[in-house]
């Protein structure tokens, strides 16, 4: 696939490029939300973030964990949003995973993540709960044969938690 993004990997599309790794790329969005508005990027072309395999996963969130401790103190920013529109439903419009720093500064008229979607949930939170552990259940059997994946649940000391408490109070406040 050969996008955007991968010609400025290819160095055939200029670009303000912060931080480069065999793996990573970091460079300046050309249509900044603020000062430092930042995309980083996988080298190697992948449309979604799940497409990506775990390994380069990891080393891309400790590519931008680096990052995040330079980027808003550089452009003077007292916090910042990292984000990730993963699907054209989610607004994707580069289909080349890549994540956004944005950093923020007071009375910026920014807004938080939680404003993005307003879906009025119905559905009892016990079951979409019990929904997304049934799935993580059938997963892991599914990838029994695979030992990088069991491997990653007892190093994680991964568990499904089976008592789920009642938010019902705590969700009206």
């Amino acid at each position: 696939m050969e996008c955007i993004f991968c010609k400025i990997v290819k160095g055939e599309v200029p670009a303000i490029k912060i931080l480069e790794d065999d793996l990573n790329l970091a460079f300046l969005d050309i249509k900044p939300r603020s000062p430092g508005h930042t995309l980083v990027i996988p080298k190697k072309h992948y449309e979604k973030l799940e497409d990506m395999p775990e390994k380069e996963v990891k080393e891309l969130m400790g590519f931008i964990h680096k990052l995040i401790k330079i980027i808003p103190k550089a452009v003077g920013a007292q916090g910042f949003n990292l984000g990730i529109n993963n699907g054209k439903v989610a607004g994707q419009e580069i289909m080349h995973t890549h994540f956004n720093i944005i950093p923020r500064f007071e009375n910026d008229n920014g807004t938080s993540i939680q404003e993005i979607v307003k879906i009025e949930v119905k559905e009892d939170l016990n079951s979409i709960g019990k929904k997304i552990k049934e799935a993580f259940t059938s997963n892991q059997k599914e990838n029994k044969e695979d030992k990088s994946f069991e491997r990653e649940w007892q190093e994680f000391n991964l568990e499904i938690q089976d008592d789920v408490p009642d938010l019902s109070e705590v969700r009206k406040e």
